[in-house]
Formats: structure tokens, C-alpha cells, sequence
């Protein structure tokens, strides 16, 4: 199957998946598909795994711009992390990067593992630092390991 979904509440994940041949506009019927699903909750984080599709000439890619743009864009409520690879045409990752940009709480990831780790940092932030996936900032990477990044005493 080219594309497809699963929607994981017990670990907290909605994965969807386009792989080979796959005409644009189908990745605009899946979305509605996922939204239209009795499982689907707009508060789990998505990871879109483009790896390894190739989008074939003849999709429409207006149809899934306003998908995005209208829809979908309006029922998600939390992260997405969009994955590709780098044998994916130049046309093809700017056409997904323009859709990725579109959305709030959505990045654009060249590796898979990276993008698991981005949506599990910005799911298990505490709520009381405000915005859904803003980090703490007691909490921001400390790199140097000499507590730059820790709260003011």
C-alpha cells in the first residue's frame, strides 16, 4: 500500500505513510480520510514519513495545497513532523516545504530518527510553560554542559 495511516493513542502517535508511485491529490483524500476517522485526536502529534515517495507528474497539487492550507491546517492540534529523503526531486521537497510551512507546529526533517526525537522533546513539555511544544526554559539543551542554558538563580 503506497499511503496510509495509524492512529496509536496508547503510545501517542498518528503515523502516516507514502511510499513509490503516489499521485499528489491521493495524499489530499488520505487526509481527509485520517480526519474523518472516529480514532482520530487532534491533540496526538503526527509523524509524516514521506520517506521513499515518489510523486508522480500527473497529481494535482492545488488540490492538496488547499487541503492543507484549509482543512487539515485547522483540525490539528498538535506537532508534525514531516520526513524525507534526498532522492526526492528539488521541486518535490520545496513543494513540501512550502505545505510544511504552512502549518503552525510542523518541521521538515531529512532523518527519521531526528524528527522522533523533535516530536518527543515537544510532547512531553510541561504544561505550565504555556504554549503547546514551547520549551522551558529550565529546560532548553545545555550544550557546553556549564548551565548556560539554566534558570536565573
Amino acid at each position: 500500500m503506497p499511503v496510509g495511516y495509524h492512529i496509536n493513542p496508547d503510545e501517542g502517535l498518528i503515523t502516516v505513510r507514502a511510499d513509490g508511485q503516489v499521485a499528489i491529490d491521493e495524499l489530499a483524500v488520505l487526509g481527509h480520510s485520517l480526519l474523518d476517522d472516529t480514532g482520530y485526536d487532534r491533540a496526538l502529534p503526527q509523524l509524516l514519513d514521506f520517506r521513499g515517495m515518489r510523486p508522480r507528474p500527473r497529481g494535482d497539487l492545488e488540490v492538496l495545497r488547499d487541503f492543507v492550507h484549509g482543512e487539515y491546517r485547522s483540525q490539528i492540534g498538535s506537532n508534525i513532523a514531516v520526513v524525507i529523503d534526498d532522492h526526492l526531486e528539488t521541486q518535490h521537497c520545496a513543494d513540501i516545504f512550502l505545505l510544511t510551512c504552512a502549518i503552525h507546529e510542523a518541521e521538515l526533517f531529512a532523518d527519521y530518527d531526528q524528527a522522533l526525537k523533535w516530536l518527543m522533546r515537544r510532547s512531553f513539555v510541561p504544561a505550565a510553560t504555556g504554549a503547546p511544544g514551547a520549551p522551558a526554559l529550565a529546560e532548553q539543551e545545555d550544550s557546553s554542559g556549564k548551565g548556560a542554558h539554566g534558570a536565573p538563580e
